[in-house]
Order: C-alpha cells, then sequence, then structure tokens
C-alpha cells in the first residue's frame, strides 16, 4: 500500500511540475478597438437618421457595394440594388413619413445590433394588402456588419405577426 501511495503522489507531483514548466496561452479574448465600434455606432445612429428624413440618396454612400441582405423582404434580390429598392418603395408607396427609433444599440468590432420600434401609416400596396390608411408599429432587431464605415452585411427579424396582422394579412392566426 505504501508503495501504491508513492507512486501515486510521484505521478500527481510529476503532473504538477510538468504543468508549472508549460506556458498556456492566454485566451485571446476579442479586442475591442474603441475608435471603430464608436465609428460604426455613430453610422447607424446618421442611417436611422437619415432614413426618417427619407434621404435615400445618403443610401448610396452608406451601403457597401458587395452588400448581403441575410433575411431579404420576399421577392427582393439580397444585395444593395435590392435593399435601395425595397427601402424606396417603403418610403415612397408604402409608408411615406415612415419614423425609425433605436430602442437599444449594442456594438462590438465590425458589427452593430440594434433594437428599433418603427411607426408608419399604411398608404401603399404591401404584399397584396391594399393601403388603409392606418397606423401601423412594429419592431425589429437586426445585426449589421459594417466595413470601412458602411454597411456590408445586414440580419434582421422584424415582429412578422405584428406586421402582418396589421396589413390584414394574418386573419387566420388571430
Amino acid at each position: 500500500m505504501n508503495l501504491k501511495h508513492s507512486t501515486i503522489t510521484s505521478a500527481i507531483l510529476l503532473v504538477f511540475f510538468f504543468l508549472a514548466g508549460c506556458q498556456v496561452a492566454p485566451v485571446k479574448v476579442a479586442e475591442k478597438n474603441n475608435d471603430v465600434t464608436a465609428k460604426n455606432t455613430a453610422v447607424m445612429k446618421q442611417w436611422v437618421a437619415e432614413l426618417n428624413r427619407s434621404n435615400l440618396p445618403f443610401l448610396q454612400e452608406v451601403i457597401h457595394e458587395d452588400f448581403v441582405d441575410h433575411n431579404p423582404f420576399p421577392g427582393v434580390p439580397a444585395n444593395k440594388a435590392g435593399y435601395i429598392s425595397l427601402l424606396t418603395k417603403a418610403h415612397h408607396e408604402w409608408f411615406p413619413g415612415i419614423q425609425v427609433t433605436i430602442e437599444d444599440i449594442v456594438a462590438g468590432d465590425d458589427k452593430v445590433a440594434v433594437r428599433l420600434s418603427v411607426k408608419a401609416k399604411h398608404v401603399g400596396n404591401v404584399m397584396g394588402a391594399p393601403g388603409t390608411g392606418k397606423e401601423l408599429s412594429w419592431d425589429a432587431y437586426a445585426i449589421y456588419r459594417l466595413k470601412d464605415g458602411q454597411l456590408i452585411d445586414r440580419w434582421e427579424m422584424l415582429d412578422s405577426f405584428s406586421f402582418m396582422s396589421q396589413l390584414g394579412l394574418a386573419k387566420a392566426a388571430q
């Protein structure tokens, strides 16, 4: 028993000294580049402010040529032209005067996450629902990736049930 105890103790000490002699590389935590994070946050805030002004020419400047919309509106191409077309329709045909509010914004490195609330008067035909003149409101959650101060990726989910219900397109589920 004594030999067994001594062997176990020796093995434990051997492992301890081995590990103590090893240099363990520190876990690399994503370093926050405060300048980039602050700039990207400012771009998103300006983006929403310009949307609220219906300053659609601003879109050409802030959306990157290689933009990808990972959750495009049905029937809309997932590229820059498609996204600009969608926003143009929303602002000129479906919801003139649409207002977007940033409720929360969180940024890190090249990504900015936002929780948005949207208010708009429904005046145009959206997804087969003719304009009703009703004031609508819905929430959306989005993550944008920016490159060189431009939007290059978008992942957005909106409260589809609320949106569709207010358009009168979700009656079976109500």
